[in-house]
């Protein structure tokens, strides 16, 4: 996700004053604290911002995938051992 973090940060730092730079950082907020988004304000947002909101969800989701396979691996050793 470090990737898609780093341009939407450049993206915020080059752009703001600008909408789609508050949304952006609001969906970043919302990711990492688990707060809701209302996803519909994507629709707002010019392409390239769209784009990088996409990209960020997509690398979100699959840190998320791996740290759950992560854990259920563990879960998974408790159970071999106990």
């Amino acid at each position: 996700m470090a990737n898609a973090v780093k341009a939407v940060a450049k993206f915020v730092r080059k752009n703001k004053d600008d909408e789609s730079a508050v949304i952006l950082r609001e969906l970043c907020e919302a990711l990492e604290t688990g707060q809701p988004f209302v996803l519909t304000r994507l629709y707002d947002i010019p392409p390239k911002a769209y784009e990088l909101a996409i990209k960020l969800l997509t690398d979100w989701r699959f840190d998320r995938h791996l740290t759950e396979r992560r854990f259920a691996k563990y879960f998974d050793q408790d159970q071999e051992e106990g």
